[in-house]
């Protein structure tokens, strides 16, 4: 798969042609939340264990980032990400 991001614990790399893309950086700031909610470990188990069950597009995981992504996106009202993450993990 060809990705424009990708997070590691608490922080994230995005590649310079999407650089501009601040959707893109909420999403990856999404991924650093849970894996702080999660830990280090609790992170990389999880996240794996998503993909094999569910494929990228229905882990959990992906789809909460992605869910928040378009309420960013679509300028909705606040919402307290961190608390948001950990309410629904």
């Amino acid at each position: 798969m060809e990705f424009g991001g990708i997070t590691y614990n608490d922080t994230y790399y995005v590649k310079k042609s999407s650089a501009n893309d601040f959707s893109l950086h909420f999403h990856e700031l999404v991924h650093v939340v849970q894996w702080k909610e999660l830990s280090l470990e609790g992170f990389i188990r999880r996240y794996i264990q998503e993909i094999e069950e569910f494929g990228y597009d229905g882990a959990p995981l992906e789809k909460m980032a992605y869910s928040l992504q378009s309420h960013y996106q679509l300028k909705k009202h606040p919402l307290g990400v961190e608390q948001y993450v950990r309410e629904n993990l």
